[in-house]
């Protein structure tokens, strides 16, 4: 394998198949469209902001869509019981007969049951106050006000279907406890003024039929046995949502996963279809015998060649005829000449020469091996120690680029190469000095959306804090076997990566450590002053993270991010 075997590609002429992995240079005009302005994205696709008001929010797993129909189911019930509460009340004080003390109860519950549904309203409009236990606590005022209803009515009438609805609807909540709590009570208060009443109490209902003491303890016996299956089938029904909820998010990834191997998989198919052979092929430029092409992109060619002096195997890069013709396409050639050239490490890939004639070349080393994107499309996604070698021996690279005043901005699996047992950074193509301007790229947002900063997405100010975005973003695809941000278009992904947060890792790979989701928010932070302030800092806290030695000073850090610095965060097992 050579060098760098695929270019940046305008959204014009050559649109990726795989956003995700493939590379893209977006204009500004036409793919972000100044990204502060763009309408949000379909409800199905941005993460929630949890701080947002739900009535405008949209859902970003479906995890986050069963609080979401929580909180609506609420906001309804809570509607009916206000409205419940002041027809009761109005009904108590015109229905003739019963009990003065009674009519009392009922309508002192009626107002208690009003002012609690109008605060589990004001809680609906804020997830986050809906998330307080306070709102739970809130539910167990019903459970004892609608058994005054019970009191005013009778234990004969129909007021216990009241009761039915009520612990139905608590036990769908996901506050299992404060329905178990709110049934045993109102079971409790029945059995309690019904006992009372066998034993020759006074029946202070409306309605009190005259029935036998055996009649009494069958309605008793119905009554609870309609009860405790309520909130029986009420839980089950809860349980069933949330396995259903598990099914569906698990299916969601692997589809997404599948997808993007069938793209990677056509992809490869369209690449072996194409010939081998270039127009240099067998041709000496310098010292070389050119033989097969190794790779091609939108800028440039890779061969395989031969130095006829040492008969050493080596790869050189050579502009297509096509971008011959493009002045500024061959002074981005020119600049990846002199950019290559500059960088020394062991992980970056060495340049042995530089030519300009008869077309202009760099001779590389010759690499054995695979990309990380070949390696992920065969495994999905590597073990914590794989990732660790990966990311130290990546991060001195963009060390060493950095050192150089040089930012990559085009890091992705594509652009990192196993050399036997050396990991490698390939293709300065896009590459520019962090004190040049870039006027090369003529305004474009260059390199591969999945994994662009924030700031290079939205057309800023890039340097080496770009680069370690992207690094981290690379260690977020090999830990959990997903891209950060996948989407069907370019302006999609760019819009994603500017406003919303990926999903929490742990999430998509609950396995890994916790302290992962800590290292991970922090390398890929929306602002850059936020992140690391080097590849090897970014290093030594993912490997801290691996072994659960990771200082507190980082997780607060991660802690001040808006929802620790992700967008889908909520857990099945929370969510139980």
């Amino acid at each position: 394998m050579g060098g760098a075997p695929e270019e940046p590609a305008t959204v014009e002429s050559a649109p990726p198949l795989d956003p995700t992995d493939s590379p893209t240079t977006a204009e500004k005009p036409s793919a972000m469209a100044d990204a502060s302005k763009r309408p949000p994205m379909p409800p199905s696709e941005v993460s929630v902001d949890k701080g947002s008001n739900t009535s405008g929010t949209s859902v970003g797993s479906p995890i986050e869509a069963l609080e979401r129909d929580e909180i609506l189911r609420t906001r309804t019930f809570s509607v009916l019981v206000i409205v419940f509460s002041v027809t009761g009340a109005g009904v108590a004080l015109i229905v003739p007969g019963g009990d003065p003390r009674a009519r009392s109860v009922m309508l002192g519950g009626c107002v208690v049951a009003l002012a609690s549904m109008l605060f589990m309203l004001y809680q609906t409009y804020d997830p986050v106050r809906f998330r307080k236990p306070l709102t739970s606590l809130v539910w167990f005022v019903p459970s004892i006000v609608v058994m005054s209803a019970v009191f005013f009515f009778g234990v004969f009438s129909p007021a216990p279907m009241l009761v039915v609805l009520g612990i139905y609807f608590v036990g769908l909540s996901k506050a299992g406890r404060m329905a178990i709590a709110s049934y045993v009570t109102c079971a409790a208060l029945y059995t309690g003024m019904s006992l009372f009443i066998l034993f020759g109490g006074s029946d202070f209902g409306v309605l009190h039929p005259t029935v036998t003491p055996e009649q009494h303890l069958l309605v008793l016996f119905c009554v609870q046995l309609v009860l405790a299956l309520t909130i029986v089938i009420a839980r089950l029904s809860r349980r069933t949502a949330l396995l259903a909820v598990g099914e569906l998010e698990q299916a969601t990834r692997l589809a997404a996963h599948r997808q993007a191997l069938l793209l990677e998989a056509r992809e490869e198919l369209d690449r072996a279809l194409r010939t081998k052979r270039g127009r240099f092929s067998d041709q000496v430029i310098g010292n070389y015998q050119l033989g097969d092409v190794l790779g091609r992109g939108a800028m440039g060619e890779v061969y395989a060649a031969t130095d006829i002096r040492t008969r050493a195997t080596v790869a050189i890069k050579l502009l297509s005829q096509a971008s011959l013709g493009n002045a500024h396409v061959v002074m981005r050639f020119f600049r990846e000449l002199r950019t290559a050239a500059t960088v020394h490490s062991p992980h970056v890939v060495r340049v042995i020469e530089v030519g300009e004639n008869p077309v202009p070349y760099l001779v590389m080393e010759r690499l054995e091996g695979e990309t990380l994107s070949e390696l992920l499309r065969r495994r999905r996604m590597l073990p914590p120690a794989e990732v660790l070698e990966l990311i130290d021996q990546i991060a001195i690279g963009v060390g060493a680029a950095a050192a150089a005043g040089i930012v990559h901005r085009d890091l992705k699996p594509q652009n990192v190469f196993k050399h036997r047992d050396a990991w490698k950074v390939l293709d300065f193509g896009v590459a520019r000095a962090i004190d040049q301007g870039d006027t090369l790229t003529g305004g474009q947002v260059v390199g591969t959306p999945a994994y662009m900063a924030p700031e290079q997405a939205s057309g800023g100010t890039v340097d080496h804090r770009t680069d370690l975005y992207a690094l981290a973003a690379i260690a977020y695809r090999a830990l959990t076997g997903h891209p950060p941000f996948s989407a069907g278009d370019i302006a999609q992904t760019l819009y994603r990566v500017v406003h919303t947060r990926p999903t929490r890792p742990t999430l998509l790979a609950p396995e890994l450590p916790v302290d992962i989701d800590v290292v991970l928010a922090i390398g890929m932070a929306l602002q850059p002053a936020d992140r690391f302030a080097s590849g090897e800092d970014f290093a030594s806290a993912l490997r801290a993270a691996v072994d659960g030695t990771l200082p507190g000073d980082l997780r607060e850090r991660a802690a001040a991010f808006p929802n620790g610095g992700w967008g889908s965060s909520l857990r099945l097992r929370r969510a139980q």
